[in-house]
């Protein structure tokens, strides 16, 4: 996996210790790589930090607040002086929420613009002198079609994952000439434990935990579309046809769209079926 690209198989994913993080570090443990893992959750890592050992890989856990940008300076440091640079870097840890732009509380908004949005930023500004001065390396930011599609009732999710579909857009151009790859996942509803980053108490966190219940596509699909992005270097991960189809109807057509999506939340259809 990935041997001729990334001989010395180095990766630094946030999040690492559960859902969509964990199965990324997983399926790089199976291969033998070298591992940073970084999570909030000090007993999650812990066991994270075995599991992946026992399937093959050299892990470094690391306890870290993605918020804090010291701290992820700091994470860039000691991977550094480990193993020399760093060949991706996964900018994934995320919560969600959601509710009517005019009902999000402020406090609300600066906790998911500074999880989803800042520590994608603070992590790219941290490891993108590190893989210029080793003139390789791929970037992988898990953003959410909620950046793309921009569905009622999820103002600041919106937002935030609009930043980093936008923030990967803009690097992928500035690292091409430094063969360092970029790479956006763009998922809509898939099986993972983003509900436990939400309250439960708005319509449409009710709502869009239903959907994440109810849906058959897996992190493991999600992870198999990454990966075989960074192979070809390609922008963007959309694995759902929900979530290819939204967003270039969105493109060709906008006017079109967003009456489209009017309709869909007046009529309680497609994404909104389960809110009341």
């Amino acid at each position: 996996m990935f041997g001729q690209l990334f001989p010395r198989k180095r990766a630094f994913i946030t999040g690492a210790a559960s859902g969509f993080g964990l199965e990324i570090a997983n399926k790089l443990a199976q291969d033998k790589w070298h591992l940073a893992i970084a999570d909030i959750n000090v007993e999650r890592l812990a066991s994270a930090k075995n599991e992946l050992e026992m399937l093959g890989a050299t892990v470094i856990a690391i306890e870290l607040d993605v918020t804090d940008w010291s701290a992820i300076e700091k994470a860039a440091s000691q991977i550094k002086q480990a193993w020399g640079g760093v060949d991706l870097v996964f900018n994934n840890a995320g919560v969600a929420g959601a509710g009517k732009m005019e009902e999000i509380p402020q406090n609300e908004w600066e906790r998911i613009l500074n999880i989803d949005l800042w520590s994608v930023i603070y992590g790219c500004r941290a490891f993108i002198p590190m893989l210029k001065h080793q003139g390789s390396g791929h970037i992988i930011n898990t953003a959410s079609s909620a950046g793309t599609l921009s569905a009622a009732e999820m103002a600041n999710y919106n937002v935030a994952k609009a930043g980093v579909v936008s923030l990967s857009e803009t690097i992928k151009v500035e690292l091409a000439p430094h063969n360092i790859g970029v790479t956006v996942i763009c998922p809509t509803v898939f099986k993972t434990n983003l509900g436990e980053s939400m309250s439960g108490e708005t319509a449409n966190e009710r709502n869009l935990q239903a959907q994440l219940d109810e849906s058959k596509v897996t992190s493991a699909d999600i992870v198999k579309d990454t990966f075989k992005a960074i192979r070809k270097n390609k922008l963007y991960v959309m694995t759902q046809i929900d979530a290819k189809l939204g967003w270039r109807i969105k493109r060709w057509m906008p006017e079109l769209y967003a009456k489209l999506m009017a309709h869909c939340y007046k009529k309680r259809i497609w994404i909104y079926k389960h809110l009341k």
